[in-house]
């Protein structure tokens, strides 16, 4: 076999253990995605806690973002407020609880400019609890807010406002008229060593690359030193 074919060999072989390394460092990321995905609907799965329960005076709050809460009060009278970058639009009321708070409620979503008024009395209401959105610059024709975030409502909406929000489910928002909104969970850390695999795999990969070129350069200088020594010995006349 020539030199040319050999190193074409090594190459070869290079790039085929670097497909396959790639192949399974994508299968490891896709399964680090789904059990980040599984923590976060397992945690939302999770028996309600007490809302109030878990937030101290000073209004710092314990880690119960993303899972299931009780929280009782009446809503105040404030206009309905609409939120998002794209319809159906989010509903958001205001819930004065009762430890006199203010939460902002989900109460479902409307592609309607208008949308049913909460309902009255005392209610208590189960929901999943989130962080506040990020802040984006895309506001939905009809709607107040591109995003829910609580700096923005403290400039209209009575104080002292809980820093977070709860999104009801399908069926309370069925309840009061509206469709069910879009349930936002917050990224949850899955398995590590699923990315620590994944990682690895993509290393492996470049380095498969790098040990082909490097053999192929190697069998380069072995046959120039074949040569060298092949005109050592048979000098040409």
């Amino acid at each position: 076999m020539g030199l040319r074919a050999k190193q074409a060999v090594a190459l070869a072989a290079g790039v085929v253990l670097a497909i396959v390394m790639v192949l399974l460092g994508l299968w490891q990321q896709a399964s680090y995605e789904e059990s980040t995905r599984d923590v976060s609907a397992e945690r939302a799965a999770m028996e309600p806690v007490s809302l109030l329960d878990n937030i101290a005076e000073d209004g710092s709050i314990e880690d119960i973002y993303g899972r299931r809460v009780q929280v009782s009060g009446v809503y105040e009278e404030l206009p309905t407020l609409f939120v998002g970058s794209e319809p159906p639009l989010r509903v958001v009321g205001a819930l004065r609880t009762t430890d006199d708070r203010v939460l902002a409620v989900v109460r479902g979503a409307s592609d309607l400019p208008d949308a049913p008024p909460p309902p009255s009395g005392q209610q208590d209401i189960t929901g999943i609890f989130l962080a506040p959105d990020l802040a984006t610059d895309r506001v939905a024709d009809g709607a107040d807010l591109g995003s829910l975030r609580i700096q923005a409502l403290a400039q209209d909406w009575p104080s002292p406002l809980i820093a977070g929000y709860v999104t009801l489910s399908a069926d309370d928002a069925a309840a009061q008229g509206l469709e069910p909104a879009p349930l936002l969970l917050p990224e949850a850390e899955g398995s590590a060593t699923h990315r620590g695999y994944a990682l690895q795999w993509w290393v492996f990969a470049a380095g498969a690359i790098a040990f082909g070129v490097y053999a192929a350069r190697g069998l380069e200088q072995d046959e120039k030193k074949r040569q060298r020594r092949a005109a050592e010995t048979h000098p040409t006349p």
